[in-house]
């Protein structure tokens, strides 16, 4: 690595980055190209940079909080900063239940910030010097910290996680047998809910016989950002972007300058919904300390995304809720990943991918489900979403969807409907008035016909899906009931519903 001895490293960053250092003669010689050169601003983050190693900045999906890893102390430990006024403030270690007194570093977390993944060394239950352990952010701290197992870790040393946006793609740094040389990217999968899969190598689009370093996974979830000293470039560690391509990966894109530069440039993370990239180098000190800096903007960002956020309270006083957020696909059903709203302010972040129709669906204890669908087209740009949850006992509009002028369901209803038939199968006391509504468009007494025919249909279903029949009732409103306007388009929509009212308990 540039400007760094072996000895200097070992002693600057630990086992975190003391295995990228390879005596020269031991590789092939790289390729040296003439970067492409790009019009971007460079700035050193000063309120985060020390004396000693800043690096492998992380950044939550508010954007308001950062980890990064730091030796200012002596050992490597997690901090912490928030983005206030400007600027980042409230530098600060991650506690204890983070820390130890080995060293810790490398931090990645899930986008609704429940759950992280992080380097830590020299533990009593380690399978080598590093391993990846993963911790479960409840009341306020890090608990239950784990670590990854066997599948994951190896007796060789393991380091730098980064996870998808939907949780079920960790990628990391690994010098066990079976790479290519030097330091390697691997990967492990896990389906929702399931444990994680062996890890893979990446393979030689991605590897060289050189160190693969600092890996990060965009939002888009297919466009992968690392860095390596192989890899044709102009200097050591080099930042690269590769995206997913069928099964394998796209050739490695060199970032150019100014974000590479002579020096070691890597740890790459990105801001959802913004241009902004941080990244450690260590140009900036003539001791080659490394520091972080920030990019604006990306010179070759990743695919673009929809992020929806908000808050889930209680509808009538306010209460922040901790609610389960489970994202499925409306037209397979098939559930693509699961978050949760903070507990202390009720706050969530949920990543949507390009090319698809969603049903976000909120869950919590003593309160009814509610759904919102979300369309995401496929040329959608990045975009940002509120969408607040109001959560209720006793009463919930269901996603469901008629033929025009009909009572026939349409398939895409099942999405809400199975979660009906879920809550009343864990809550068999209650029972459920299904209350159909229209707009004000065609005669009275049709619409109220109709919307009596549409409560059945969602009565069958669920009677259909195992419900008892004499839990349920449906009755027709037709337009006497609007909860909003029909002088507009957007307020008839709304109008036209089935209600799920809860009569008893």
């Amino acid at each position: 690595m540039k400007h760094y001895t072996r000895i200097t490293l070992l002693l600057c960053l630990a086992m975190f980055l003391a295995p990228a250092l390879r005596a020269q003669d031991e590789k092939p010689l790289r390729p040296v190209i003439i970067p492409d050169s790009y019009d971007i601003s460079i700035r050193s983050v000063s309120p985060l940079n020390s004396s000693d190693n800043d690096f492998a900045p992380m950044l939550l999906g508010n954007g308001r909080i950062m980890y990064f890893t730091s030796d200012r102390e002596g050992d490597q430990n997690i901090y912490t900063a928030m983005q206030g006024g400007g600027n980042w403030e409230q530098v600060q270690e991650a506690g204890p239940e983070l820390n130890t007194s080995g060293d810790e570093g490398g931090t990645t977390v899930t986008p609704d910030g429940h759950w992280m993944v992080f380097t830590g060394c020299d533990r009593d239950d380690s399978f080598g010097d590093c391993d990846l352990y993963i911790a479960e952010y409840v009341d306020g701290s890090w608990r239950n910290v784990k670590n990854l197992g066997p599948n994951v870790n190896s007796p060789a040393w393991d380091s730098q996680p980064t996870i998808s946006p939907d949780g079920l793609m960790l990628f990391f740094v690994s010098e066990r047998p079976g790479g290519l040389g030097g330091t390697d990217l691997w990967m492990t999968k896990r389906s929702f809910g399931g444990d994680w899969s062996p890890a893979v190598n990446l393979g030689r689009t991605v590897n060289t016989t050189g160190d693969e370093f600092a890996p990060h996974i965009a939002a888009d979830n297919a466009t992968l950002y690392f860095s390596s000293d192989m890899h044709p470039g102009i200097g050591g560690q080099d930042v690269y972007r590769s995206k997913r391509a069928g099964s394998g990966w796209s050739s490695p894109q060199h970032l150019g300058t100014p974000v590479n530069s002579e020096y070691d440039d890597y740890f790459c993370s990105l801001k959802l919904n913004s241009e902004d990239m941080y990244f450690s180098s260590n140009r900036g000190s003539s001791g080659g300390d490394l520091d972080v800096f920030l990019a604006i903007p990306n010179p070759l960002p990743p695919g673009a995304v929809t992020t929806v956020i908000g808050s889930v309270t209680d509808s009538q006083n306010g209460t922040p809720i901790e609610a389960t957020l489970t994202v499925r696909d409306i037209q397979s059903n098939e559930i693509l990943s699961s978050f949760r709203s903070d507990a202390n302010d009720g706050s969530y972040v949920v990543v949507l991918q390009p090319g698809r129709t969603y049903v976000i669906t909120a869950e919590a204890p003593e309160y009814l489900f509610y759904s919102d669908r979300f369309d995401v087209p496929a040329d959608s740009k990045n975009n940002s979403v509120r969408k607040d949850v109001k959560m209720t006992r006793d009463l919930v509009r269901l996603l469901v969807y008629f033929d025009f002028d009909k009572a026939t369901l349409q398939p895409t209803s099942a999405v809400d409907l199975d979660r009906a038939v879920e809550w009343l199968k864990a809550n068999p006391s209650v029972k459920v008035e299904l209350a159909g509504h229209t707009d004000n468009v065609g005669a009275k007494d049709y619409n109220k016909k109709l919307s009596r025919e549409r409560a059945q249909s969602v009565l069958d279903y669920l009677v259909s899906k195992g419900v008892a029949p004499q839990r349920l009732a449906a009755q027709g409103f037709g337009m006497e009931q609007p909860i909003t306007t029909n002088d507009t388009e957007e307020g008839r929509a709304m109008n036209r519903r089935v209600e799920f009212r809860v009569v008893s308990r």
